[in-house]
């Protein structure tokens, strides 16, 4: 009897990973167009999420886990997503286009290369349709640059690996590989956007109860408008978040709370010191958000944060 391709961990695992993706792009200041409908629209192992994007534009993501593996001491040394599973008598370029065109059929506008570090993520590649046989490409023909130079020992190209074409997000033995993905002028980390629950809302909005009129029943209005949002922010590495939720095991680290969930999306990662300061374990603490708007609003928030910081030194 053959051995099954994938086992219960792995399928459950990718089941936990995509259902984490939604609130994952709400937290980036995605729009995201039927949520429910989104996590659970599968077509095998693909699944498409049409969302606007944080700057306001329509996107449909064609999503695609990465497989990952250690080298050593090092975490995740390897990371790639196949792009299909084989291609036929090695007529590579034309099935792989024909794979992206399939997708564009189906409302796709770009792939999303995800890859998770537990049940977080912290890469997720953005990469427009129209670049994605170009960077496998470059991809392959980077990887036949350093076998062929004795750069590297691996002998078997990245990019075919076998008879499976592959995109590579990360690789610590041939980084130049992954780096024609990366530099690539239109892809983007998401990854890298900052979480909305990092920036407090309603910052500059005053709770006064001064101007309000009597009659409450005129106020706000019915079908408000969308319009479109501008923000601006410090890059957060998704990893020092990742990192920061693991070592608290998902409970609020502020002195007298201890607020555990163990759902994606309820807890901050709060930068003691403020991101521009440092974007690390040693300057972050997990918490929940009503410890973490004292943080910023609180009349002793200076001393709440000098209690935060002994506490997240202790990671130095």
């Amino acid at each position: 009897m053959a051995r099954a391709f994938r086992n219960t961990e792995s399928l459950e695992t990718e089941k936990r990973v995509r259902a984490a993706l939604i609130p994952f792009l709400e937290e980036r200041g995605f729009a995201v167009d039927d949520p429910v409908g989104s996590a659970l629209r599968l077509n095998g192992r693909a699944q498409l999420v049409r969302a606007r994007d944080e700057q306001g534009h329509l996107v449909t993501l064609w999503v695609k886990l990465c497989w990952r593996k250690n080298a050593g001491t090092i975490e995740d040394a390897h990371s790639a997503a196949q792009l299909m599973a084989r291609v036929q008598l090695g007529d590579w370029t034309p099935q792989i286009q024909a794979k992206v065109n399939r997708a564009g059929a189906q409302g796709a506008t770009h792939l999303l290369l995800v890859q998770n570090s537990g049940e977080d993520i912290w890469i997720a590649a953005s990469i427009p349709l129209h670049a994605v046989v170009p960077i496998w490409e470059g991809q392959r023909a980077e990887s036949q640059r350093l076998i062929e130079s004795g750069a590297i020992r691996r002998k078997k190209n990245h990019a075919e690996n076998g008879k499976s074409p592959t995109m590579w997000v990360r690789d610590e033995e041939a980084d130049f590989v992954a780096q024609v993905l990366w530099r690539h002028p239109e892809v983007r980390d998401l990854a890298g956007l900052p979480p909305r629950h990092d920036i407090p809302a309603a910052s500059h909005i005053e709770d006064s109860e001064a101007d309000l009129p009597l009659d409450f029943s005129n106020l706000g209005s019915d079908g408000a408008p969308r319009v479109p949002i501008q923000t601006s922010g410090v890059r957060r590495n998704a990893r020092v978040r990742a990192a920061v939720l693991r070592g608290s095991g998902r409970r609020c680290e502020r002195a007298g709370c201890n607020t555990a969930r163990n759902f994606t999306g309820f807890f901050d990662v709060h930068h003691v010191l403020k991101a521009e300061k440092g974007d690390r374990v040693w300057n972050c603490v997990t918490l929940c958000p009503n410890c973490h708007r004292d943080a910023h609003y609180a009349p002793d928030r200076d001393e709440i944060n000098g209690q935060l910081l002994s506490f997240a030194n202790q990671f130095k």
